[in-house]
């Protein structure tokens, strides 16, 4: 998807915005000297140098994205359904439509700092008021470590590198989030010919152009602050998001109980020693007390105006209450230590993504490291709201690479430091009978919400984006392709509403947009291809290019902020906001409403430190899909609700149906090519 942000056009969109980002503190040479021993990096450039350069999101033609739409629209709907649909389009861009778009135009020349889709987006995940398990707490995987058999002293160097990361971040030295179309292009040439940019008056309007004549595409950066020492806090109506600039401790979880201590020293400039970080893990795990019968996290998996007033009786009810909450909010990141002995990938992925009963988690926290010590396995889990995948992405890469190259604890140091007796903070609550009662009934609504969840997990070594790519397919459609026929098996031939996520990181404050991957060309690949005797190869290939070439065209749009999905979206937010106007009759189109009901929400993210990563589905009938394409492999995580009558497992055997199809197409095509 990066590789779109190419395009030209992004120059004239450059507008600076009315704030820059501040200036790092000033530090004497010994300080300067000490912070960087703890660094994980000291970038040539600060890490906001892009920042304020970043091309403006602009709103998309209003023809355009009802096209678009209506293009999206096609393959779901009957002949007589998607005529209505296009009367409704028609009537839209007479009427309502153009005075929306005006109104959306205005906005978004008064929103210098973001863009014209980014308030009503975080608007819109903070007024959900449903649970956040399984709606908005996606998980990611590590891969297996190079060389560290001891669980304990992995946790420990990866705690000790999110240190180093926070650090580096907090000082502003950091890498810029870059990504290099030139692979002959040195990164450390870059750096210097920036750092030389730096020097020049006005570089900050510079930055990106500096950066795109060198084939080099800077991305937003604007949710980084939320990654760490932040929470989301439950409140009537909206909830709201809270940082902690000057955190230095982690807060951990086990059997429901918390513990507290800091892994940065007070002078704010280095890391607590690994082998003292440790030493604080193993007292924590020393605790011989059973878990928590009444564990106080599971009133964080309410609904979030239930779990609003049990937090306000939580707080009110001693000061006891109100200092742990203040030490569970405040700590940089969470860290959940789970017990489960299973090993299969499907039960790593059932407590990464919901813990069973929800009894050691606290998840209004923006980022939580889970481990289950007794099987050896890593991941991290964030809440959707404050950002997406590149933020936490990065921080999953720079601790996975930092923790393996350059461990703080290296082999035999385990034992050699004790913690200190005041060094660990237990945190506690009083709980009287109503707040007693309150967790018993989130714990048994959890454990049925949870124990509704179908999930599978499958990989398909010996086909993947190699292959792809030999055969002039895009790799992330063949991916999508794989998803669809699935789907077509599962449902005897329906084609269903797909939600792909697409960044728009290359844009000031750009979050996500919508890749419909359901397509004409999929469907009509999937009706040559889903019969009891698919088409000839050579028909089956040229189904297969026309979807890819049809996908390639929608990735682009989407990366370049021009699809449709934000753009109504937004129209939509405006139409509720406009003094006495109706609701277009746009937005209350049952097709409008169903394309919108997604089935199947997909989402990929290959990177080697990722071993698997999962979500629960968007919609009660949907189906959850969390791809990657490796370049010899694919496969996936598929989740679906058992009440809604789907099963993952099914899914699962038609995308292994799927996958073995679009090998033996592609395989053939690459032998007649020899």
């Amino acid at each position: 998807q990066p590789t779109i942000i190419m395009l030209s056009v992004l120059l004239r969109q450059c507008r600076v915005p009315r704030s820059t980002p501040t200036s790092g503190r000033l530090l004497s040479t010994s300080a300067s000297n000490i912070l960087d021993e703890h660094l994980l990096h000291r970038s040539p450039v600060h890490t906001e140098f892009f920042q304020a350069s970043l091309p403006h999101l602009k709103v998309p033609d209003l023809n355009a994205s009802v096209e678009k739409y209506l293009n999206s629209q096609r393959p779901l709907l009957t002949d007589e359904q998607f005529s209505a649909t296009t009367s409704i389009c028609q009537e839209f861009l007479k009427q309502d439509g153009p005075e929306l778009q005006r109104l959306l135009l205005d906005y978004d020349k008064s929103n210098s700092d973001g863009n014209y889709v980014s308030d009503f987006w975080f608007d819109m995940y903070l007024r959900d008021r449903r649970s956040l398990v399984l709606n908005h707490t996606p998980f990611l995987a590590f891969s297996a470590a190079t060389e560290q058999p001891d669980p304990l002293d992995r946790l420990t160097n990866m705690v000790y590198s999110s240190a180093r990361y926070q650090l580096t971040y907090a000082n502003r030295v950091l890498k810029p989030e870059v990504y290099f179309l030139d692979p002959k292009l040195s990164e450390e040439k870059f750096y210097q010919r920036m750092k030389m940019l730096s020097r020049i008056p006005g570089h900050s309007r510079l930055a990106w152009a500096a950066a795109y004549l060198h084939k080099a595409f800077p991305l937003d950066m604007s949710q980084y602050p939320n990654l760490m020492a932040s929470t989301r806090l439950p409140q009537t109506g909206r909830d709201s998001l809270r940082r902690y600039p000057d955190s230095r401790h982690i807060v951990l979880m086990r059997g429901g109980r918390f513990y507290s201590f800091d892994i940065i020293e007070p002078d704010g400039l280095s890391v607590v020693p690994a082998s003292t970080i440790r030493a604080r893990l193993s007292e924590c795990l020393a605790d011989s007390r059973p878990a928590a019968e009444f564990p106080v996290g599971v009133l964080t998996s309410a609904d979030r105006d239930v779990w609003t007033k049990e937090r306000q009786k939580l707080a009110h009810a001693s000061k006891t209450n109100s200092a742990s909450l203040e030490a569970i909010d405040s700590a940089l990141f969470l860290v959940c230590l789970d017990e489960s002995q299973q090993t299969s990938d499907s039960a790593l992925c059932h407590t990464f993504l919901h813990s069973g009963d929800g009894a050691n988690r606290w998840w209004d926290k923006s980022l939580c490291l889970m481990a289950i010590l007794p099987v050896g396995e890593f991941a991290v889990s964030f809440e959707h709201s404050w950002g997406d995948g590149v933020a936490v992405s990065r921080y999953f890469n720079e601790v996975f690479n930092d923790s393996n190259r350059r461990p703080g604890l290296s082999s035999g140091q385990s034992e050699s430091l004790a913690a200190d007796p005041v060094s660990v903070r237990r945190l506690e609550f009083d709980l009287d009978d109503s707040l007693k009662a309150s967790i018993a009934t989130c714990r048994e609504q959890l454990s049925a919400r949870t124990a509704d969840l179908d999930l599978d997990f499958w990989q398909f070594d010996g086909f993947g984006k190699s292959s792809a790519k030999r055969a002039g397919l895009s790799p992330d459609s063949v991916s999508q392709t794989a998803i669809q026929l699935a789907y077509y098996w599962l449902s005897g031939g329906a084609t269903a509403p797909t939600y792909e996520s697409c960044s728009t990181a290359a844009f000031q404050r750009g979050r996500t947009e919508t890749i419909r991957s359901a397509t004409s060309a999929t469907k009509e690949f999937c009706r040559l291809a889903g019969g009891s005797e698919p088409a000839p190869t050579n028909q089956l290939l040229a189904a297969l290019k026309a979807a890819s070439d049809a996908h390639s065209t929608l990735t682009k749009d989407a990366a370049m902020g021009k699809g449709w999905d934000r753009h109504l979206f937004a129209l939509r937010c405006m139409s509720e906001r406009r003094a006495g106007g109706a609701v277009p009759r746009l937005f209350t189109d049952p097709a409008y409403r169903k394309i919108n009901e997604i089935v199947l929400s997909t989402s990929t993210l290959s990177m080697p430190a990722v071993k698997i990563g999962g979500f629960a589905p968007v919609s009660p009938a949907g189906l959850g899909v969390g791809y990657a394409i490796e370049d010899s492999s694919m496969g996936c995580v598929a989740t679906a609700y058992k009440s809604s009558g789907r099963s993952s497992a099914e899914f699962m055997r038609c995308y292994q149906r799927a996958c073995l199809l679009l090998a033996d197409v592609i395989g053939k095509a690459l032998d007649a090519k020899k």
